[in-house]
């Protein structure tokens, strides 16, 4: 025929391939502009910040398929490519499939975390929320890819149903051959809606080892320590034993400080003393709680010394650290100048020669 070209394609149906592609590409691009004038307008107003989120997550997935919708119809309307229509109708319905999936995750993971940012609850509740977050985003994105497999495979003419029944039968091998990994993503499941310990916050583990909580998965949880190293524990055993909590129910926490003085001391100016350095260390330190009213309280009389504790107070168990170290050097060298002794151990010695007791003037 005189109007075809290549492969036995036609001048008009070319035309038709072009004007489909191109309308495609136009509309993409008129649906992607229109969203981002969209999106920037809805950010001005906080209210609307969830509904411009809601754009951001789908506008890619649409402006893509748009232009796929226009890429189908072109390819549809070359009549040489007829025999192959039911092949590209299968691979244009796979992508679309593929898209509606990829949307689908992003509209998950911006809900759940504008909920947790607009939950109006207080901050421990926040941060079990942070904690489940990312283990509830993974399931139910684990959840929308399955079924789109599912639908892809519907539409690939491939039966599910005996499939569905196989993986039942094969679901249950697999829960029996992974059965300590379930144990460990109930268990930290369990962790993380109990909300007693949470990520960021600092425990002591019941062999004494300090650290902070970086990340509860769905199979271990992991520890930073002081030294930096992590600690990586499985969940049931984080489930089953004792933990010290230092960050809950809140971060701020109590700091004590055992001190002693000789029994020469006044006990009256060792109080007042102490106080003042304990307030002087609480407005100075940073992470110290300036508007804490320090306490000194006298609790035995020891061997060589006074007994008494000091409490102060620290925005967090790193603070705490600081807030003892200034207290300290404070302390003694406040009690060094107002001549205030904290005495060492001391000893006498008694020595027995020939049936007599001496005593020795040695002192250790």
């Amino acid at each position: 025929m005189e109007n075809e070209l290549i492969l036995g394609t036609t001048v008009e149906e070319i035309v038709y391939l072009s004007i489909y592609f191109g309308t495609g590409l136009v509309l993409a691009s008129i649906i992607k502009l229109t969203c981002i004038a969209l999106k920037k307008n809805l950010r001005r107003d906080d209210k609307n910040r969830f509904a411009a989120s809601m754009i951001d997550a789908v506008d890619g997935a649409i402006v893509l398929w748009v232009f796929l919708y226009g890429f189908y119809l072109g390819l549809d309307s070359v009549i040489v490519l007829e025999e192959y229509s039911y092949v590209i109708k299968q691979v244009y319905t796979v992508v679309s499939v593929i898209i509606a999936c990829y949307a689908f995750i992003h509209v998950q993971r911006d809900s759940i975390s504008w909920f947790i940012k607009r939950s109006g609850w207080g901050v421990n509740e926040v941060k079990v929320l942070n904690s489940l977050a990312p283990m509830a985003k993974r399931v139910i994105s684990t959840t929308i890819v399955a079924m789109g497999v599912l639908i892809i495979l519907d539409q690939l003419g491939i039966a599910i149903a005996p499939l569905v029944a196989g993986l039942g039968v094969g679901g249950l091998a697999v829960a029996l051959a992974l059965q300590s990994t379930f144990t460990n993503f109930f268990a930290g499941l369990n962790v993380l809606t109990d909300g007693s310990i949470r990520t960021g916050d600092f425990i002591e583990l019941e062999r004494g080892a300090i650290g902070k909580v970086e990340q509860i998965g769905w199979r271990t949880t992991k520890v930073r320590l002081m030294d930096n190293n992590m600690v990586i524990i499985p969940n049931y055993r984080l489930a089953e034993n004792v933990a010290t909590n230092y960050s809950f129910p809140k971060d701020e926490m109590s700091v004590y400080i055992q001190v002693g003085v000789a029994y020469s001391s006044s006990l009256e100016e060792v109080e007042r003393i102490t106080l003042e350095v304990s307030r002087k260390v609480l407005q100075e330190t940073p992470g110290a709680i300036s508007n804490f009213e320090p306490s000194v309280w006298y609790t035995n009389f020891g061997e060589s010394n006074i007994d008494f504790w000091v409490v102060l107070r620290a925005k967090g168990y790193g603070e705490s650290w600081l807030v003892k170290h200034n207290f300290i050097k404070e302390l003694l060298d406040r009690y060094n100048k107002e001549n205030i002794e904290i005495s060492f151990p001391a000893r006498n010695i008694f020595l027995r020669n020939a049936g007599e007791t001496t005593v020795s003037p040695e002192i250790v």
